[in-house]
């Protein structure tokens, strides 16, 4: 008699669960250091049923890519719909990406900061579509500023249409830095009140889309 199928919100869950722990795995050990062996051993799984719900350990590692970045777009989705203004829906998008950052600092280590594999690594490979879809999400999270920055710039002289990615890339590089120093406590250790130091950066990055210098 064939088993019976296994409920949906179970099977979730159980990919959770193997997903949280190779998060865990990867920030401790590294990914050269990450294996399905290792995994099973902690999360009290054998090696072969895991292999049930993830083909190997790179497909772990961009589910993990995967979900982060899906989390952040959605949050930045949820940013744009509330405000109609471009100005508000920017630096609502710009208060996001600094609070997703602080509060899921273990996605946002593995997502930025960390030497793994990028999606060069795997053209050519049988996971390349599961790498691509990973870039695709990610890249999601950079048009939707983008479109922003070129809805203000259809209003604001200052902001030239053709400096739009440029202008993306200059913001997220300045909010990373910004989340990095905080995540390592560097900023808390040379600044007394880090929350008036990060909402004064916040307001002069915004100053240069709100100031028409035609």
């Amino acid at each position: 008699m064939p088993k019976p199928a296994r409920k949906a919100e179970v099977v979730q869950e159980t990919r959770d669960r193997i997903l949280d722990e190779a998060l865990n795995i990867i920030l401790e050990e590294g990914f050269s250091n990450f294996s399905m062996r290792k995994l099973a051993s902690r999360i009290g799984m054998t090696a072969a049923n895991i292999y049930n719900y993830y083909t190997n350990k790179d497909e772990l590692y961009l589910s993990i890519q995967t979900e982060g970045f899906a989390l952040l777009y959605e949050l930045f989705l949820k940013a744009y719909k509330t405000h109609k203004n471009s100005i508000s829906r920017l630096r609502a998008m710009m208060e996001t990406y600094m609070s997703f950052g602080i509060e899921n600092a273990n996605y946002y280590d593995i997502m930025f900061n960390r030497n793994t594999p990028k999606y060069a690594d795997y053209v050519g490979t049988k996971i390349e579509p599961v790498a691509r879809f990973e870039k695709e999400t990610a890249l999601k999270v950079a048009h939707i500023t983008s479109q922003v920055i070129k809805e203000i710039s259809r209003l604001n002289k200052a902001v030239k249409e053709s400096d739009v990615d440029y202008c993306t890339l200059k913001l997220w590089t300045t909010l990373h830095g910004i989340v990095t120093l905080y995540n390592s406590r560097v900023l808390q250790e040379v600044s007394e009140d880090t929350q008036v130091l990060i909402d004064r950066m916040l307001d002069e990055l915004i100053a240069p889309f709100t100031e028409d210098n035609s």
